[in-house]
């Protein structure tokens, strides 16, 4: 397999700075993750990165209550509720009650709003893959793996 020339050197074992902290490492790829996802889904959907985060979810789970979204996304509350009301406001997603005379609202997307859920999903499986590319299928898996099993350590964490 071969690597490109840029890419740096395993700082984790051997220096003593930034990069010799792997929870560096992963908070630094997520906020650069993130800060990319939101230009994109700006640009390309004119939409907030929560918003697309509850597209994605209902497109995946209809019928989800606000509280799944906030579980799936790890965001607080308040957040998904601005991210519901205007995409409720563009006609995106709708609410419904769980049964008659309920309080409790399920979610659900339009179709428009899952029309606008597989425009983006292209441009994220793109963005994944070259995020990727020199991963071989194997160290893709692999890599899948790994950081399903620290998410699974930080749910069952003590700290």
């Amino acid at each position: 397999m071969s690597r490109s020339p840029t890419t740096p050197s395993d700082h984790a074992t051997a220096g003593t700075g930034f990069e010799a902290s792997q929870a560096f490492l992963i908070c630094s790829l997520a906020n650069r993750i993130n800060v990319i996802a939101e230009r994109s889904v700006r640009q390309r959907l004119d939409l907030s990165l929560m918003e697309w985060r509850v597209l994605v979810v209902l497109a995946v789970e209809p019928a989800a209550p606000p509280g799944r979204i906030v579980a799936i996304a790890s965001v607080n509350k308040a957040a998904v509720s601005r991210a519901v009301n205007s995409l409720e406001r563009r006609g995106l997603l709708e609410r419904k009650a769980r049964a008659p005379n309920s309080r409790r609202r399920l979610l659900y997307l339009t179709q428009a709003g899952l029309d606008l859920h597989d425009q983006g999903s292209s441009s994220r499986v793109q963005f994944e893959e070259q995020l990727l590319m020199d991963l071989s299928a194997t160290e893709r898996e692999q890599f899948h793996r790994l950081l399903k099993l620290v998410l699974h350590n930080l749910d069952h964490s003590t700290l």
